[in-house]
């Protein structure tokens, strides 16, 4: 298993694989009974979020020292689980050896010496660092971005990153087929706590996956963030619909929900295999008005004008790095220049089909002030038409992602 944890390590910080992509893979494809999933899954989602406050404390014991990748994430795991785990530490030291000694028999006795030198070595201090230095380090965010983040949200900052072993599965009820008195019926008869916001928001700590509720599409995983941007925008039956980031279709669904399937909605997406996501998606939840387009946002053109479009940008998800930790070293202030220019693009294409007095939603999964607030100010300026009529900005909490939301009216 520990093999296993070691290989995820690689493939993430020097492949460039998901995290969750990975481990759910990793985990379906191997024999693990329930404590070894649960170990595996928390030694590696541990050693993602705190990789970089992890290589602070082994720096000075391999410092000047070339170490190869798979040697090196043995001894992040070996790190991690001495500092958060309450395992016991021969076992720990022990299990991780052996892993690498099938790989790097040579090896292995180098991991064993570092890693019993950890343990007898005082916890390194980071007490003398500079705030930012601090903040980056403790929380293994990219000093950049931690710059970013604390000079927008000096009081906040730090609740961003606050963990909890509590988690929150999330769905949307499908009022197309059934009602929120069905699925209360159902849940208070199977003795699952659970609560409801907004009428179609459903909250459990039960994951419903595996329950006919899922597998008959009477309830969707979705987001809140999601939910609420189809929620915003508050679309009439018979209205003309774009949602123009589509993939993969859970907000057309929710609009189509909310339509009755009585009128129309254009999904986009850039890439075929998502397209057919929609087409599937559509199938299951009972949605009959949706036609998903493989269509570039930036450039697509039409002959007729929408009463509705939506605009959920592709963003740097700040948002959301409790749930995607490998986000915190793939992005890059770079990145997020570029992702702006995108977010312009589209929205300035997408813009000119906007029926008079139409509503024009934009939502990220951001807290990047320059993709969110900032970016509708300048935009209101260019088209001093838009008025705002509505606006959430939701931070991260311990039960909630962080989000945008803009409601404009055209």
């Amino acid at each position: 298993m520990f093999n296993k944890v070691i290989n995820t390590l690689v493939s993430i910080f020097n492949e460039g694989a998901y995290t969750n992509i990975i481990v759910s893979s990793t985990i379906n494809s191997s024999n693990f009974n329930d404590t070894e999933k649960k170990l595996y899954t928390k030694l590696v989602y541990g050693v993602v979020e705190n990789k970089l406050l992890i290589d602070y404390h082994l720096q000075p014991l391999i410092k000047g020292q070339r170490v190869k990748p798979f040697i090196k994430n043995a001894l992040r795991v070996g790190v991690y689980g001495f500092d958060n785990l309450n395992l016991a530490k021969h076992y720990l030291v022990d299990s991780i050896v052996s892993a690498v000694k099938k790989k790097d028999y040579k090896a292995s006795t180098f991991v064993n010496a570092i890693l019993r030198k950890y343990q007898s070595t005082p916890v390194r201090e980071l007490n003398n660092l500079s705030k930012i230095d601090y903040l980056s380090i403790k929380y293994s965010l990219d000093k950049d971005l931690t710059n970013l983040l604390y000079n927008q949200y000096k009081e906040n900052f730090e609740t961003f990153f606050e963990n909890t072993e509590e988690t929150y599965n999330t769905y949307r009820i499908n009022t197309l087929k059934t009602t929120k008195e069905n699925i209360e019926d159902y849940l208070n008869k199977e003795n699952i706590e659970y609560t409801i916001t907004n009428e179609v928001i459903l909250q459990t700590k039960k994951s419903l996956i595996n329950t006919n509720l899922f597998k008959d599409g009477l309830i969707v995983a979705q987001d809140k963030s999601s939910i609420m941007t189809s929620i915003i925008a508050s679309p009439k039956e018979n209205d003309v619909i774009l949602d123009s980031c589509s993939a993969p279709g859970s907000k057309s669904m929710h609009l189509a929900s909310i339509i009755n399937n009585k009128g129309s909605i254009i999904s986009l997406d850039v890439y075929d295999h998502k397209i057919k996501l929609i087409e599937e998606n559509a199938k299951k939840l009972g949605v009959t008005c949706i036609k998903a387009y493989n269509k570039d946002a930036t450039t697509v053109s039409f002959d007729h004008k929408f009463d509705v479009i939506l605009a959920d940008v592709p963003c740097s998800g700040l948002g959301v790095i409790r749930h995607k930790p490998d986000l915190k070293y793939q992005m890059t202030l770079e990145k997020i220049e570029s992702i702006k220019k995108l977010q312009n693009d589209i929205v300035n294409n997408v813009l000119q089909y906007l029926k008079e007095g139409g509503i024009f939603v934009y939502s990220t999964c951001t807290i990047n002030k320059d993709e969110n607030e900032l970016f509708i100010e300048k935009l209101i300026k260019k088209y001093p038409n838009l008025k705002k009529e509505e606006e959430i900005i939701t931070l991260p909490t311990l039960y909630e992602d962080g989000f945008y939301i803009c409601k404009l009216r055209g």
